[in-house]
């Protein structure tokens, strides 16, 4: 639910401080201790927000029975969410390491396809009351924003990197091995753990977002048969050329759905409203609490009010 103003500030507080532990860790070496104490870090931090995490997002055409429409409703009704390749987002940035000294092109070029060809990635936020993610990823107030309780989440058991996002105003910069690794397809488990760390990394401009991240590893390869080595995301020490790329999208099992929020100008529409109908049967029919945004009658601000 939404969050007070004094409790507000108490949790960006917490928030710096757990985004400066969220960088620490993900260039650690992968171990079992390191990730349950980070684990517990995050549990700490998410025990503020009452272990609620938040996706926005548009609403497709009912009428049209799309597949993104019927896409939706199936997550809905399984408590699901698609995880994206990187170039899906609409930050060209994001998840794009900086290479300072060099201006190979194809060095960029290479390290971003392997990025979007390894990982698919989910994002979340922390409020179901931030207006400027109303407007900018539920199309304007009129989509509606899910509501995640992961009380009782186990990333290892996920096979997931979870962790929030890491707000700077420099992209992380490649190592100079890595340079020279990229260009001849051999990475090591250290390799893969800066990759993966650029994933976790956007440009403070975004921070009103307040994002939390889950990140699959979810690349194929019909002639790699060497075991994986890295426990945490799955994946090989080598980079073979023979890559068959997924999906851009992986259909992820999230944890239970504990409330839909529809956007306060979703019945500006009769399509809105006929999705929003229907969106609330199948809610009812799931068990799952429904609320409708309300603009502030005096100041910059939305309400849930139950259904």
């Amino acid at each position: 639910m939404c969050i007070r103003d004094q409790e507000s500030a108490r949790i960006r507080k917490a928030r710096k401080q757990l985004e400066r532990k969220t960088a620490q860790w993900l260039l650690e070496e992968d171990t079992t201790d390191s990730n349950r104490v980070f684990s517990k870090i995050t549990n700490t931090y998410l025990n503020k927000l009452h272990y609620k995490l938040y996706k926005y997002q548009g609403i497709p055409d009912c009428k049209a029975k799309s597949e993104d429409y019927l896409r939706l409703k199936r997550h809905l009704q399984n408590h699901k969410m698609s995880l994206s390749s990187p170039s899906t987002f609409n930050d060209p940035f994001d998840c794009h390491m900086a290479f300072p000294g060099t201006s190979k092109q194809d060095l960029f070029t290479r390290s971003r396809n392997i990025v979007d060809t390894i990982w698919r990635v989910g994002c979340l936020t922390e409020s179901p009351c931030n207006r400027l993610m109303w407007s900018h990823y539920a199309n304007n107030h009129r989509g509606l924003c899910i509501e995640y309780d992961f009380s009782a989440f186990n990333s290892v058991s996920a096979g997931v990197t979870f962790a929030p996002v890491i707000y700077s105003s420099k992209r992380p910069q490649a190592p100079e091995k890595l340079l020279t690794d990229v260009a001849r397809d051999q990475l090591d488990r250290q390799d893969y753990r800066f990759l993966e760390s650029t994933l976790f990394t956007k440009d403070s401009v975004w921070k009103y977002e307040s994002e939390w991240r889950i990140v699959k590893g979810v690349h194929t390869c019909a002639s790699y048969t060497k075991q994986s080595c890295c426990s945490r995301c799955g994946l090989p020490y080598s980079i073979p050329e023979c890559y068959l790329a997924p999906s851009l999208y992986y259909e992820f099992e999230m944890p239970p759905i504990s409330a839909v929020y529809f956007g306060a100008s979703i019945d500006d529409s009769c399509k809105g409203q006929v999705a929003q109908k229907e969106l609330q049967e199948l809610c009812s029919r799931a068990g799952i609490p429904t609320f409708s945004m309300r603009l502030d009658e005096v100041g910059y601000a939305v309400h849930p009010i139950p259904e």
